[in-house]
């Protein structure tokens, strides 16, 4: 029978060698850089887009010529203070034209669910109400906002009057500031 002793010292070896390339592969995959292609990655640029979406949505509801109140004012003004469902096809008529038909067509094509809500002052803080709801946003969701200011003689409805409070009191011609939080994410 042939002795080797060599073996033992080849196993040893052998076992060192796994390991050292195990380190290796490990150090590699830990410090390469994220690509484009990379998911973390990915899910910046898609929250990047939707916020870009969001804020160009909000500025063309905000915008009104002169002399005419921005369809997102309107909608405010007009609001009866109830929450809809934004996937709903019955909503108030101001509601629907200032807002869901707008919303509905930028968004509904592509996969992006929204929900619209409002905070404003009140006596005792602020409060916060659903507008258009589609449910709970999931964590890629981006908010934008965009403050909407108003006065003594924009609200039309007295059931208004009784939800967004004046601030003030009547002392001056405002009324209370409105922030609108559009939050947007791909379904």
């Amino acid at each position: 029978m042939i002795k080797k002793d060599n073996a033992q010292l080849y196993t040893v070896e052998g076992i060192a060698a796994g390991i050292l390339m195990l380190i290796i592969v490990i150090f590699v995959i830990k410090g390469a850089p994220l690509s484009s292609s990379t998911s973390s990655s990915s899910n910046k640029n898609v929250e990047a887009q939707l916020e870009m979406t969001g804020q160009d949505i909000l500025t063309i509801l905000e915008y009104g010529p002169d002399g005419i109140d921005s369809p997102l004012k309107e909608a405010i003004m007009e609001w009866d203070g109830n929450e809809f469902d934004g996937q709903n096809t019955v909503y108030p008529l101001t509601l629907r034209q200032k807002l869901t038909d707008l919303l509905v067509e930028a968004l509904g094509s592509e996969g992006i669910a929204y929900n619209l809500e409002v905070s404003y002052n009140t006596a005792e803080g602020i409060s916060n109400r659903k507008m258009l709801w589609n449910g709970k946003p999931s964590d890629n969701a981006v908010t934008v906002t965009r403050k909407v200011v108003l006065h003594n003689n924009d609200l039309k409805d007295e059931n208004l009057r009784d939800i967004i409070t004046d601030v003030d009191g009547g002392d001056t011609d405002f009324y209370n500031a409105v922030m609108v939080r559009l939050t947007l994410w791909r379904i």
